[in-house]
């Protein structure tokens, strides 16, 4: 259980921290920093991400190192940043100069980028739920936080397609609810695993005085 419990304290604490520095990004606009802020998010966010799917030993993965359950998890933990580095690649300096510009796998590439992770996401987070090494009902929190994501997602692309609002309006909108959900799946979480940690470590401190009068 002390192992858990640190597996469990390192991951949360990677994911707040994941949490907190995009939220500097998004409020640094025009800083030389940013890229590199946003690279520490990303980075976080995948350590974090892999520490909960490998943990120190199999009993310690939220996800019991069953392959499917394994595989998922790292897609899901290092995409952004190995797609990151890909689009870097394909991006000439300045951009493209036109919409024709772009070649075919650009787009193509584009189109992964938001299926993969979310086919990922989804298999991974019935598999946590399956595993059950997330005591109940939080091991359903991480396809809570996915099906906000996906909800924020449609919303999002529904203002922007039927223009409900003005332009502006559901710009901030769309930041709004989209911050909400990036703190979801960040700080949410790693809080969340900080609370699961800290109650298994006083359910082994009750333990071991019940043994020990």
């Amino acid at each position: 259980m002390r192992r858990r419990n640190l597996t469990w304290t390192i991951g949360g604490s990677a994911l707040i921290l994941a949490g907190i520095v995009a939220m500097l990004d998004a409020v640094m606009l025009g800083s030389s920093l940013r890229p590199v802020l946003t690279v520490i998010a990303e980075l976080a966010w995948a350590v974090g991400v892999t520490v909960f799917a490998v943990g120190r030993t199999r009993y310690e993965s939220i996800v019991a190192r069953r392959p499917m359950g394994l595989v998922t998890m790292l897609i899901v933990a290092w995409w952004h940043v190995v797609a990151r580095i890909v689009f870097d690649v394909m991006t000439p300096n300045g951009g493209f100069a036109t919409p024709d510009s772009i070649p075919p796998m650009y787009v193509v590439l584009g189109y992964l980028d938001l299926l993969i992770p979310l086919a990922a996401g989804t298999i991974a987070t019935v598999q946590i739920a399956r595993t059950r090494i997330v005591p109940s009902p939080w091991r359903w929190a991480p396809l809570w936080v996915l099906g906000l994501s996906v909800l924020v997602g449609v919303m999002t692309q529904g203002m922007y397609a039927t223009m409900a609002l003005p332009q502006q309006a559901v710009a901030d909108v769309a930041t709004l609810v989209g911050a909400l959900s990036s703190l979801a799946s960040t700080i949410g979480l790693g809080v969340l695993a900080l609370i699961l940690s800290e109650r298994g470590r006083a359910e082994s401190v009750h333990i071991f005085r019940s043994g020990h009068p």
